[in-house]
């Protein structure tokens, strides 16, 4: 029996030796770390963006509101539905508005009744005293004109005729002693010069026919000389025959200057003689001007009546104004639309009263219209992205309720003051500015008050070497890296490689030089403080 105990007890320490070996061996391969990927020098792109995320909002949003209070009796649009620029809203019941105006209207026609009746009252009593009025004063203004001009014209025709005379007087001296003598003296010139002329043609013809008898010249020659003999005669003849003429045409003109001066004597002592006008003018005008003020006493009651009269006319003008504005009010009970869009909210329900748009109330609003072919993002955005951001910078924006359609759009907005977000409980509050961004092209689908996340790019550097931040390192001697051994050469080590750091991000940094794409690198060996434990010790 014991036996039987014995070798029980030998098979269990077997299995349980094996059991653990077992054991052992699935835990160490557990632990054994999966080879890694080998970290090289690449090409890629850097890229760091501003990411947030925000509400969909409609650029152009108006709540419209009417400009008349009452009840309203109908409302022609429901919630989604897309209407034009125009189109009627709501209704609001014109009763009450339709009574006003028939009020101010027959006020209206009250006060122009009265009106009607002064007129007719100062028409009376106005035509006699009006017309003795009109023609007094008719009669002083056309006085009064003769008046100021006939010293003028006086004056003028005395001066006119003066003037008249003594350019007569001149132009008779001036044609006796000078223009005729000149005339004469040109004449005779003429005359002389052309029998000088003859006298030469007819020694050049004489010349001429003594040549041609000797044979030194032509037939044709001797003629033309005759020719200029003719054409010289024939200008003396003229000379002389002018100069025949020129005595009896002196002898008329004489006459006419004389004639001229005589007339010119005639009117001068005409407008010396009518000076005593200017007497007989200024006696009518003192009339004139007595006759008016006689005529103006005689309307005195006639005024006072106008006066009333535009009293009332005021009263009928500021009742008009008053009847225009309830004919407007009246039209105002159909409200429409001033902008195409969608109609995002029903604010009231048939039915409702709603209270007047004036200096005094904001009105009550009816519907939220939206235009929703231009839609925004608004964001909330920390200053130290925010001051990344430009005006036009693009950004791509994903909707949430749009998984598939990413949109494009661009910054249109950043404000120039900051506001300041809620934090939490003991933490410095958070400094965001608002960010606009407008989207390219609206979806169909999009709708305002869905989330969106806008994904803005502030750099983006494309193809350029680039290592993963923490393979770079830094010390006293400048930026590096460790450059993998060739795994074929044992016992080798890492070699340090000076490069030229450039761009860097969160997650890569930019390699200028010192570096050739593909090489494997190693993380360089930490040389900052050792790291501690939880009790102080050492933390291998």
């Amino acid at each position: 029996m014991k036996r039987v105990w014995l070798i029980l007890l030998v098979v269990l320490v077997v299995l349980c030796g094996g059991g653990m070996f077992a054991l052992t061996r699935v835990l160490g391969s557990m632990r054994k770390p999966p080879a890694a990927k080998d970290v090289v020098v690449e090409r890629g792109n850097l890229i760091v963006s501003v990411v947030e995320s925000g509400t969909v909002d409609a650029v152009k949003v108006v709540e419209i509101k009417s400009r008349v209070a009452g009840r309203v009796k109908k409302l022609w649009v429901e919630e989604g539905d897309e209407v034009s620029a125009g189109q009627l809203i709501a209704t609001i019941d014109p009763q009450e508005t339709e009574l006003r105006v028939e009020q101010d209207e027959a006020q209206l026609r009250g006060a122009q009744a009265g009106v009607a009746r002064a007129t007719i009252e100062i028409e009376q009593r106005r035509v006699l005293a009006k017309t003795a009025l009109e023609k007094a004063r008719a009669r002083l203004a056309q006085l009064e004109k003769e008046l100021q001009i006939q010293p003028t014209l006086t004056k003028s025709s005395i001066e006119s005729a003066q003037t008249a005379y003594n350019s007569a007087v001149q132009t008779r001296d001036l044609l006796v002693n000078t223009s005729q003598l000149n005339e004469r003296t040109q004449t005779q010139n003429a005359v002389d010069e052309a029998n000088t002329n003859y006298e030469q043609a007819k020694r050049e013809f004489d010349r001429q026919k003594g040549l041609r008898a000797s044979g030194y010249v032509a037939d044709r020659d001797v003629e033309l000389a005759r020719q200029q003999l003719d054409l010289a005669q024939t200008r003396l003849q003229g000379a002389r025959d002018r100069l025949g003429r020129l005595d009896g045409q002196q002898d008329l003109e004489r006459r006419q200057a004389e004639e001229r001066v005589r007339q010119a004597k005639a009117d001068l002592d005409r407008a010396m003689a009518n000076r005593i006008q200017d007497d007989v003018k200024r006696k009518e005008y003192e009339t004139a001007v007595a006759t008016v003020r006689e005529a103006e006493i005689g309307l005195r009651d006639v005024e006072v009546l106008q006066k009333g009269r535009a009293q009332g006319q005021a009263t009928v003008d500021q009742l008009r104004s008053v009847v225009n504005d309830s004919r407007r009010q009246l039209g105002e009970t159909e409200i429409r639309a001033p902008i195409a869009g969608v109609i995002a909210k029903r604010l009231i329900q048939e039915g409702e009263l709603v209270s007047s748009l004036s200096s005094f109330s904001s009105g009550t609003p009816i519907v939220r219209l939206e235009d929703r072919r231009r839609m925004i993002v608004k964001l909330d955005i920390n200053e130290i992205d925010a001051a990344k951001l430009k005006l036009g910078m693009k950004a791509k924006v994903d909707v949430d309720a749009l998984p598939d359609d990413t949109m494009e759009g661009q910054v249109t907005k950043i404000a120039p003051a900051s506001k300041i977000a809620a934090a939490a409980t003991g933490a410095q509050p958070v400094v965001k500015f608002e960010v606009e961004v407008t989207l390219d092209k609206s979806q169909a689908g999009l709708k305002s008050g869905m989330s969106a996340k806008c994904t803005m790019d502030t750099l983006r550097i494309e193809n350029v070497l680039r290592v993963p931040v923490e393979y770079l390192g830094q010390d006293t001697e400048g930026a590096f890296l460790m450059i993998k051994p060739d795994p074929k050469k044992k016992d080798a080590k890492a070699t340090r490689e000076a490069v030229v750091p450039g761009v860097r991000t969160s997650t890569f940094v930019e390699i200028k030089s010192g570096a050739t794409e593909g090489q494997k690198l190693e993380k360089p060996a930490f040389t900052g403080p050792k790291r501690r434990g939880a009790f102080g010790g050492p933390n291998d």
